[in-house]
């Protein structure tokens, strides 16, 4: 199954010593509907909580399958002040987009 991922980071001790550390993931899965699954590693309530809007927003607007370009365009939706993602990556060693997150996040 061919997926597409991305890495989150977050932005830590910005004054003293300003550093990227990975803290979830984001995959995109081929379909149908909204084959998506984006999770965090503990301790990152606030990066869960925005992914969490994403999400519902998709479901207020009635989305049933997602742009080919959608983890892009998130890509670039993040405050370098807070964080970044990093790039589009495609996989096809996973049976599904839970799996992948699992793997990489592990």
């Amino acid at each position: 199954m061919k997926l597409k991922y991305m890495i989150e980071y977050t932005l830590r001790d910005r004054i003293r010593e300003p550093r990227y550390e990975p803290i979830g993931v984001w995959v995109q899965g081929p379909g149908p509907g909204l084959d998506l699954v984006i999770e965090f590693l503990p301790g990152n309530a606030d990066a869960e909580e925005d992914a969490q809007w994403v999400v519902n927003r998709l479901v207020e607007q009635g989305v049933r399958s997602l742009p080919d370009d959608f983890l892009a365009y998130h890509q670039g939706t993040l405050s370098q002040y807070r964080g970044m993602r990093g790039p589009v990556l495609e996989t096809d060693k996973h049976f599904s987009a839970a799996d992948c997150v699992k793997t990489i996040l592990s």
